[in-house]
């Protein structure tokens, strides 16, 4: 039988799961950092609740308790039974103290503890045995008076980081058995879902071979994506006549949509991950470390890293996708300097098509670089290509790269002193009507007769008058003012 006395729902109680049997009330509470670090933790709703096995000790790593949103009750139950006759059932009385909204628990794990204990011998002699000590009070005063510390001899040097461990959750691996090989050697690795199929990935290097023929199931996927022959045929054209290029050359060359080249490519060629042609298509078969020729498509990763200057131009591939639904009449200015962003190719005439390129330096198209390729002496007979530079010297890409800043530097300049000028030419007041031409011609009639009277001068002062005539004073502030904004740019 059962009777329930009182309940009071507006009481609210907080519920701390201590890992542990609880003794002494007070020793717990130390351990919590007493009643107002409690408190303190239970006031902010980010905190976590420390729990010290030793409060005493400053080396102690603590345990941390995570807050967890809980529905729960308080009950208080009272069981009476009757000292005479103890066949007769017993009485529970259940009581609703409150009830809780939100638990501390000690699920994390703990950190790594190094506490100061140390071996000391029980004796003088060597042999001896050993015991552990635990030497607190070397380490730190017992309290503020505590003047001897400083006399005591401190026998081990105790340096511990803040932290051993970088997390204290734990996280699940799900390992699958390496299929490769022929199991003798078996090894176990993380799974890891990619989210493409990367059959014609290639990570280079200078021993192993590289493919000479796409996967079967690569082949079968032009069967699915109704790729024409017409399509198919246009790409392999291009890899016979060049065998390496860049995605966003196929796609200007060829005019097939991104979806359908993502099909054909993989057929045709495969993908350099790392090295000298990383980010590249190289053709089935063709070997970049044996052909001297393949130094013209070399990658080249050019990098605008200023972001004042060119940034008002030159988007970020990303953005400059976004800009094209929403394009000003400011906009259209700016398109005759920069290049479209899907134009494979650097030039002397416009700026690059986004702040990061990625380029052959055959798609370089400028005579300097050009000529320095041709420059290269060949190598002798059987020589292999170097596995960070390949063909090209050690400093080629910073002197090309020197180069097209130069060139970059040249259409700014031009561009903000071509600005400059239509800004003056618009601000020259126009003449209107007629009775003011004759009023400058009478002018100009009158300041002739007063030269040719009054005004005599020597032959140097007039070369003087004529040199400081031929630079006006606007023209050299303009001049300084884009000459110090492209050295900011290029610094």
């Amino acid at each position: 039988m059962s009777r329930q006395l009182s309940f009071c729902p507006q009481q609210e109680y907080e519920l701390i799961e201590y890992p542990g049997r609880v003794v002494n009330t007070d020793r717990m509470l130390a351990t919590l950092g007493g009643i107002v670090n409690i408190s303190r933790v239970l006031g902010d709703e980010k905190k976590r609740l420390e729990l010290r096995f030793h409060p005493d000790n400053p080396y102690n790593k603590p345990a941390f308790g995570d807050c967890t949103d809980t529905s729960g009750i308080l009950l208080s139950v009272t069981v009476r039974r009757h000292k005479r006759d103890k066949s007769r059932p017993p009485q529970h009385f259940v009581r609703v103290l409150g009830h809780c909204s939100r638990s501390f628990s000690f699920e994390s794990l703990c950190d790594f503890q190094y506490l100061p204990l140390w071996h000391t011998p029980k004796s003088e002699n060597a042999t001896a045995a050993t015991e552990l000590k635990y030497a607190l009070d070397q380490l730190q005063p017992r309290d503020v008076s505590d003047v001897e510390y400083f006399s005591r001899p401190h026998p081990q040097l105790f340096c511990l980081p803040e932290l051993f461990a970088r997390v204290d959750i734990v996280h699940s691996g799900h390992y699958r058995m390496d299929g490769t090989g022929d199991g003798s050697q078996e090894v176990l690795g993380v799974s890891a879902k990619s989210t493409y199929e990367n059959h014609d990935v290639v990570s280079f290097n200078m021993q192993d071979t590289f493919p000479t023929q796409p996967d079967g199931q690569i082949l079968k996927r032009l069967k699915v994506k109704y790729v024409s022959d017409e399509q198919f045929a246009r790409v392999k054209k291009l890899f016979d006549e060049i065998p390496i290029w860049t995605r966003i050359a196929l796609l200007y060359e060829t005019g097939i949509t991104n979806e359908k080249l993502k099909c054909i490519i993989p057929s045709l060629a495969f993908y350099f991950s790392n090295g000298p042609w990383r980010t590249l298509y190289v053709r089935y078969g063709y070997d970049p470390r044996k052909d001297f020729k393949s130094r013209h498509y070399q990658t080249f990763d050019f990098r605008l890293r200023f972001g004042s200057g060119v940034s008002e131009f030159v988007y970020s591939r990303k953005s400059a996708k976004q800009k094209r639904s929403t394009t000003t009449a400011n906009d259209d200015l700016k398109s005759e300097l920069v290049q479209n962003i899907d134009y494979p190719y650097f030039d002397d005439q416009k700026l690059p098509r986004s702040r990061q390129c990625m380029l052959r330096y055959c798609d370089v198209r400028l005579p300097k670089i050009q000529e320095m390729l041709e420059k290269i002496p060949t190598p002798l007979t059987g020589a292999v290509c170097n596995e960070r530079t390949g063909w090209l010297p050690p400093s080629f890409d910073s002197q090309v790269r020197q180069i097209v800043c130069a060139t970059i530097k040249d259409l700014l300049r031009n561009h903000y002193r071509k600005e400059h000028l239509t800004a003056e030419v618009e601000a020259v007041p126009q003449a209107d009507g007629e009775a003011e031409a004759e009023a400058e011609g009478d002018a100009e009639a009158e300041a002739e007769a007063e030269d040719e009277e009054y005004f005599i001068e020597d032959d140097e002062t007039q070369e003087e008058d004529m040199d400081v005539d031929e630079t006006p004073i606007g023209e050299n502030i303009v001049d300084k003012n884009i000459e110090q904004l492209l050295d900011n740019i290029t610094n």
